[in-house]
């Protein structure tokens, strides 16, 4: 049984710092293109930075791509920033540089999302109703007698226990 509890109007989403943002409903169309793109776009870039590296570039300061935990970061705040771009329709509490409210575009979304609470607290609030529904769905009905109604038996009866003596231990 599953609930189909997914959001299906546009809703607001609070973020760290008084950010608040108005956001599409997500589809899981969306969800995995955005996943999809960001570890597509992590390893494209991982490719870049070894060329770059073999052909004696200067890559001081750059992530080692070769890590596959750097590489796993890169590729979840590309997700992070995809999964953004298509959802978020406007906002609040966002300023540009000379503090009035920034435009809502794909370098200004990319821009909030490479700060680390902010795109954590996004992704978590955006899919959690998405991944909630998922999880719902993958969860097995109890057998109708109990888990050994349903099963077959896979160990034979244990002919003899053993006894094993207990020590007292030192004080």
């Amino acid at each position: 049984m599953i609930r189909l509890t997914i959001p299906k109007e546009p809703y607001w989403i609070d973020l760290p710092h008084g950010v608040r943002v108005f956001v599409r409903p997500l589809t899981t169309a969306v969800y995995e293109a955005a996943r999809a793109r960001g570890w597509r776009m992590a390893r494209a870039i991982a490719a870049e930075h070894a060329d770059l590296r073999a052909a004696g570039a200067d890559i001081t300061g750059l992530p080692d791509l070769s890590d596959e935990d750097a590489l796993a970061g890169l590729s979840q705040m590309l997700f992070a920033q995809g999964l953004a771009r298509s959802a978020i329709t406007k906002w609040e509490g966002v300023l540009d540089e000379a503090d009035q409210p920034a435009e809502v575009t794909d370098t200004s979304i990319a821009e909030l999302m490479q700060l680390p609470r902010m795109a954590e607290s996004f992704v978590v609030q955006y899919t959690e109703t998405h991944e909630a529904v998922i999880a719902e769905g993958n969860v097995s009905r109890p057998a109708p007698s109990g888990t050994s109604a349903a099963g077959l038996t896979t160990a034979g009866d244990v002919a003899e226990t053993a006894t094993v003596p207990m020590t007292a231990t030192p004080p």
